[in-house]
């Protein structure tokens, strides 16, 4: 939004890119022991827990927006993963060019699916691709400079608060995990997001989505995952 901080989103985008790159190759080492046969019959294989890293640090690096998220994932194989992800986002911010202010503070969730692409390796490092869903119902705050009446040339306050919405969204994405210790893994993904629905009011819409981001058709986002997954 605001051209003063391209450089910093440049800097934390460079950082994750570089995670994806050399997170793999600093885990652990140690040989993967062959899955016992067991192993190759069982189909659930455990869960696990993740925290997002990326929202709070992209709004310590002058993001407009926060959002913070935890996941649940479960294992099935080695190779499905059923996921689902809850959230809070917010933002309370005023545009430096148009000066409309907007506010707007609310929990989301996602559900969806990770693919092991590796899962024959049976390690704990893969490579994954996912689809989610994501949903969120909303309130937001909107205001900004005096509109003019086209017809009687009156000045009309430009002024909504409280205004009602929810959004529906997909998302497609790509990304790795890889075991930094023990239980302990490092996750990154790219994300893909398609805007489905989004509730409009009578006078204004939505300019950010809570879980989605600024109000648009696509847009690309990233992930970056504290996991610890369960022992099982």
């Amino acid at each position: 939004m605001h051209s003063k901080r391209t450089l910093k989103y440049i800097t934390l985008l460079a950082i994750s890119f570089l995670l994806l790159i050399f997170l793999p190759a600093t885990a652990q080492t140690s040989s993967t022991k062959q899955a016992s046969a067991s192993d190759s019959i069982s189909l659930f294989k455990g869960m696990a827990l993740s925290v997002d890293l990326f929202g709070p640090g992209a709004y310590i690096f002058g993001s407009d927006f926060f959002s913070s998220e935890i996941a649940v994932e479960a294992n099935f194989s080695n190779r499905f993963f059923p996921i689902v992800e809850i959230g809070y986002g917010q933002t309370n911010t005023t545009d430096e060019d148009s000066q409309f202010y907007y506010k707007t503070a609310a929990p989301y969730f996602r559900i969806g699916m990770n693919y092991n692409v590796q899962y024959k390796r049976q390690r704990p490092d893969h490579i994954y691709a996912g689809i989610r869903l994501g949903f969120t119902s909303f309130k937001y705050d909107v205001n900004g400079p005096e509109m003019k009446d086209p017809v009687w040339g009156d000045k009309i306050p430009f002024e909504y608060n409280n205004i009602n919405s929810h959004a529906l969204w997909g998302e497609i994405l790509f990304g790795i995990k890889a075991q930094i210790y023990k239980n302990f893994h490092m996750g990154w993904s790219l994300r893909y997001r398609i805007n489905g629905y989004v509730k409009k009011g009578i006078n204004s819409e939505p300019w950010y989505i809570p879980g989605f981001g600024s109000n648009s058709s696509t847009k690309f986002s990233a992930s970056y995952n504290l996991i610890y997954q369960i022992p099982w």
